[in-house]
């Protein structure tokens, strides 16, 4: 199973309004990234326990033995992200690592810039441990980012990806969203959702 997310850069930007699927997004790469990649490790980070678990694009296999690599921190403040970031990072050594509700980690663009060249840094270490095969995605609100300017944005963070609710129809049931032109539902899986609510709880 291979990720309809395509990354042409190694630490990549998912913008999106809020409830567009940015979480489900985030949530089913790292489920993609363990089926196709056996061995794999993914880091899922995000401010609180998630409400709700997110819907999956597919039905998950029975077997969930795939999911004891995934790792979900939870990390309340700014300061919590950055030591973690320095300290414990390094040590899981994950393959992937993905970061919801990025705008909750800061206020402006000094305190974003601190924070990407952190990532930067873990990012560059992880690669060289892994062979270069170590990816960060970082979700955000569009509107958070809005008041900065968008030359040094890409500047900042080169890879960008911008999620929307889509008008076209699958002929599906649940909700349809749009990313890089390919038009998803997403739909529930009891299973696979008992599955992430005790590993992520």
């Amino acid at each position: 199973m291979s990720s309809f997310l395509q990354l042409d850069e190694t630490l990549t930007l998912l913008l999106g309004p809020k409830s567009c699927g940015k979480t489900s997004i985030l949530f089913n790469h790292a489920v993609q990234e363990l089926l196709s990649n056996p061995g794999s490790k993914v880091c899922f980070i995000c401010p609180r326990r998630l409400e709700s678990v997110p819907p999956t694009f597919t039905a998950l296999p029975d077997d969930s033995a795939f999911l004891k690599n995934l790792s979900f921190h939870y990390l309340s403040t700014r300061i919590e992200l950055r030591q973690f970031l320095v300290e414990q990072l390094p040590k899981e050594q994950p393959n992937l690592v993905l970061i919801d509700n990025l705008q909750h980690y800061f206020t402006d663009l000094p305190d974003l810039y601190q924070t990407v060249k952190i990532l930067e840094h873990s990012l560059s270490y992880m690669r060289q441990k892994h062979g270069n095969r170590c990816h960060m995605i970082l979700a955000s609100l569009s509107l958070s980012l809005a008041p900065f300017n968008q030359n040094t944005l890409s500047r900042l963070i080169p890879g960008r990806i911008v999620i929307s609710p889509s008008k076209v129809s699958t002929g599906m049931p649940g909700r349809c969203f749009s990313v890089q032109g390919f038009h998803f539902n997403l739909f529930e899986d009891p299973q696979g959702e008992q599955m992430i609510r005790e590993l992520a709880h």
